[in-house]
């Protein structure tokens, strides 16, 4: 664990970061550092056979931000008390942590938005949980519902923690980014681009004409931890979405010729595009960044899916289930517990989307790889992937874009199923219908 620097005083703006090649223009260093939360969380649900209160130390981390508690009064900068919480991620007067991503109100800015522009995703992804088994409460926080279930009757801690992880960093910070992408689209209609918490107290103007809640977006994608440049960052990818992308590309043989893997690349690019275009006061032609930002983000969480359903494969000789067909999350073996929980958390993080464009595709995924079945991969690993391959065009991806994994085959076309020939419009909106599968790397 690497430990924070403490919290200074912003920066003059010639020192602004640069994360993985991308130039901030504005001050989000104490932003990035949820990665040090994130590093902290995983390391505790990875101590899952050794320490009793793994759960209970980790849900702490989630909660209250990680980097130990204040010795002293005041010890972090902003007021903590001894025995409080000091935090990594620090805000002007309060610690950022993973469960304020988690419980975030989307509903909430949705409604007071009305007709503006707001929130895509998340509408979409608490209608699917409410239809598949959460409660209405526990659906508006999907994420949160999914890293604090009680899974000790579902599955072996060897499962269990996979889930909490990649649910926290998947689902709570992957949807957090793009939220702050919203965020400054909304901030650039409203003529403000410099809001949220950038300068004392969130002082209006204070950053100038810089692009604050866009900043972020790249800071809770990339993380404090990665190198300054993106080649340099194939090495030291930190531990966020910029990490995932890398591990993917490299399984699937999507990697650019510079070095990173090609989502990164092609997301590099987007960001950097829609900084310049919500400086310029473009705030129309920002939209459509975004939505390509949501498809290339959606890559590394479909090579999530099928790599681990590929291993817990019963019919896979060589997977990690090949002794378990028939057992449940609970008596099958750790290795064959682990990669079908790791299948099931990158599914939960997409297939809201999948469902948008193909409910029974969706469906054929969910009973694959549901955590709660009687057995790992029902219908098998070829099901999955031609379930989850007929969306590309849908999703506004191509097979170019997820490659293949390990002795799987590499699709050729997407399969356009009668009813994704119209979903694009309800998935992703217009922009996404617009682009749909001629959007290439």
């Amino acid at each position: 664990m690497r430990t924070p620097p403490p919290n200074p005083a912003p920066p003059p703006r010639s020192q602004w970061q640069t994360f993985a090649g991308y130039q901030t223009a504005s001050d989000v260093q104490q932003h990035a550092q949820i990665d040090l939360d994130m590093e902290e969380f995983e390391a505790k649900v990875g101590e899952y056979a050794t320490n009793t209160a793994w759960i209970t130390e980790a849900m702490a981390i989630f909660d209250n931000g990680g980097n130990g508690v204040c010795a002293t009064a005041d010890e972090n900068g902003i007021g903590c008390a001894v025995g409080g919480a000091k935090g990594n991620s620090l805000k002007s007067s309060s610690i950022r942590t993973l469960k304020g991503f988690a419980q975030k109100d989307f509903a909430g800015i949705v409604a007071a938005l009305g007709d503006k522009y707001a929130e895509q995703l998340p509408p979409i992804y608490t209608a699917y949980w409410t239809a598949h088994g959460m409660t209405a409460a526990e659906a508006a926080m999907w994420s949160d519902t999914f890293v604090r279930k009680d899974y000790s009757a579902i599955a072996k801690p060897a499962g269990s923690n996979q889930l909490m992880k990649k649910g926290a960093n998947y689902q709570t910070v992957w949807m957090y980014v793009l939220h702050e992408l919203e965020d400054a689209i909304g901030d650039c209609y409203a003529g403000d681009i410099s809001k949220n918490d950038c300068g004392p107290g969130g002082t209006a103007g204070a950053c100038g004409n810089a692009p604050h809640a866009w900043d972020e977006g790249w800071a809770f994608y990339a993380g404090s931890q990665v190198a300054a440049t993106a080649a340099g960052s194939v090495a030291d990818d930190g531990t966020l979405i910029w990490e995932l992308a890398e591990k993917r590309g490299s399984d699937f043989g999507t990697t650019d010729s510079t070095g990173p893997s090609s989502v990164n690349v092609a997301l590099l690019a987007e960001f950097i595009k829609g900084r310049d275009l919500i400086i310029a006061a473009d705030c129309a032609g920002a939209e459509p960044v975004v939505q390509k930002i949501i498809q290339l983000m959606t890559v590394p969480l479909i090579q999530g899916t099928l790599k681990y359903a590929f291993k817990a494969d019963p019919a896979n000789a060589n997977g990690d289930c090949a002794a378990d067909a028939g057992k449940n999350a609970m008596t099958a073996s750790d290795g064959c517990v682990k990669s079908w929980a790791e299948g099931w958390a990158f599914a939960a993080a997409v297939l809201p989307q999948i469902d948008q464009c193909s409910p029974s595709a969706a469906k054929t995924v969910e009973d694959a790889l549901d955590i709660a079945a009687t057995g790992p991969v029902a219908g098998g690993f070829d099901g999955v992937k031609t379930a989850i391959e007929s969306t590309y065009g849908c999703l506004g991806i191509t097979c170019a874009h997820v490659g293949k994994y390990s002795t799987t085959t590499q699709c050729t076309d997407p399969v356009a199923s009668s009813d994704s020939a119209t979903a694009p419009a309800l998935a992703l909106g217009a922009a996404a219908a617009a682009a749909g599968a001629a959007f290439l790397l």
